[in-house]
């Protein structure tokens, strides 16, 4: 912390000096970085925020087939962030459409959506962290629907380990409402980790891997683990698209999938 009198010193010192450069900022400056900024396509999220009056449009789809041969399509991935101030967004969650085919059983609706909200509480030229709280209500279809408000406090930290390279971590907390295998429905509680890393290989281009989990899937236990890896490319500074590919891992089946989407700053 700078004392009063350092205060002075400083500012008698810049009246005869130039003043040094702005330390960069590693979410954009005046403008939002998409590539540093964005959500998707990872599991985790970015610790930084949209900067005031813009807004980030991200939206895509992913196709999952599990090992029991059941067949998933999500879209269209939305969510939406607004700048409401200087390090703080507000956000807006699907509602997303789900496609699902299971021993020859069509089924299809909407899922759950919601609202959130990120406070950005640490920029610096080499590492930004955030909380993100997100409320998502059970708006969804019957077949779909969580049947309760879930609840997610999330913590985001980023580190750039050199220009091109970098290091983010989410971890989330909880509180979902689910039913046991014997068909029992609660609320329960788990931590949702992840662990992303970052290489540019120029400007526009950007190659990530991603490992990530859940500590329980139901109020019974259960757990989730995952990776995926992807790329993203800029094709203009406002515009952004992605590919992913994933594998996931939970107590009862596995799964691999892909997904597609884009990011855009209107």
């Amino acid at each position: 912390m700078v004392t009063p009198l350092l205060t002075v010193i400083l500012a008698a010192a810049a009246a005869a000096s130039p003043s040094p450069a702005p330390a960069p900022d590693p979410c954009g400056g005046a403008t939002t970085n998409l590539l540093a900024t964005l959500n998707r396509p990872t599991i985790g999220f970015s610790a930084c925020a949209v900067k005031p009056r813009e807004s980030l449009w991200e939206l895509g789809y992913v196709n999952q087939v599990q090992n029991d041969g059941t067949h998933a399509a999500v879209y269209p991935q939305g969510f939406i962030r607004f700048g409401a101030a200087p390090r703080l967004e507000w956000d807006v969650v699907g509602p997303n459409y789900l496609v699902q085919n299971g021993s020859g059983v069509l089924q299809r609706g909407f899922l759950d959506g919601g609202v959130g909200a990120k406070y950005q509480f640490l920029s610096a030229p080499s590492d930004t962290a955030a909380l993100d709280l997100l409320y998502i209500f059970p708006t969804g279809s019957a077949l779909f629907t969580a049947g309760a408000p879930v609840e997610t406090l999330n913590f985001d930290y980023g580190h750039s380990l050199s220009p091109v390279a970098g290091v983010a971590t989410t971890i989330g907390v909880q509180s979902s409402f689910a039913q046991t295998l014997d068909g029992r429905a609660s609320r329960f509680t788990s931590l949702l980790p992840s662990v992303a890393f970052t290489i540019q290989s120029n400007p526009r281009t950007q190659f990530y891997a991603e490992w990530y989990g859940q500590t329980r899937t139901r109020p019974d236990g259960g757990t989730l683990f995952g990776v995926n890896g992807g790329i993203q490319y800029m094709l203009r500074p406002n515009l952004e698209i992605d590919a992913e590919l994933g594998q996931t891992v939970t107590d009862s089946a596995r799964g691999h999938y892909f997904g597609f989407g884009i990011g855009v700053r209107p």
